[in-house]
């Protein structure tokens, strides 16, 4: 191989063995269709730098799904809260792959931005705004028997985990 050439390969393959995931990420889903010409950088991909990227990280859970079907390949990356981030794979090439699942290990998108990478926030549902709590405890049981003493486990408003401040609309 010629000097020019050389230096067009790719070089990403060192960074297979430095991939560390964010804390919101919870699983890596890699699909592909064994033996096609479409999914053969998915499939060199598993062989060479998976076993890098599973070893250095033991809590991530790393599910295979190989078919034998004709389908296009994808590696999709779910994050906490059932966010998820999608990359289809077909005619990539095993550099451009785990340039895929680097960006999924950062956070979703290597570009910055306010609205680019996986929001990390707790889902509206799940938090608890005090503005909802003037006035009341919206966890206080007001049916109970009056002779009941008061249970010292029992969850306030002003104690629970996921109480957001919020200025007065």
């Amino acid at each position: 191989m010629s000097v020019f050439l050389r230096g067009m390969q790719p070089q990403n393959g060192f960074t297979a063995k430095t991939i560390r995931f964010v804390e919101h990420f919870k699983e890596l889903q890699i699909g592909w269709t064994h033996n096609k010409l479409r999914s053969q950088g998915v499939e060199e991909f598993v062989e060479e730098y998976l076993p890098w990227i599973r070893k250095n990280n033991p809590h991530i859970a790393i599910r295979l799904f190989r078919t034998h079907v004709n389908c296009d390949p994808f590696v999709t990356g779910i994050y906490e809260y059932c966010r998820m981030r999608k990359r289809r794979c077909d005619w990539k090439t095993k550099h451009q792959v785990l340039s895929f699942v680097e960006e999924m290990a950062i956070g979703g998108d290597y570009v910055k931005g306010r609205k680019r990478g996986v929001n990390t926030i707790l889902p509206r549902g799940l938090q608890l705004w005090s503005t909802e709590t003037i006035g009341h405890d919206v966890f206080k049981v007001y049916s109970k028997w009056k002779g009941d003493a008061p249970d010292p486990s029992e969850i306030t408003s002003a104690s629970h985990p996921r109480l957001i401040h919020r200025k007065h609309a």
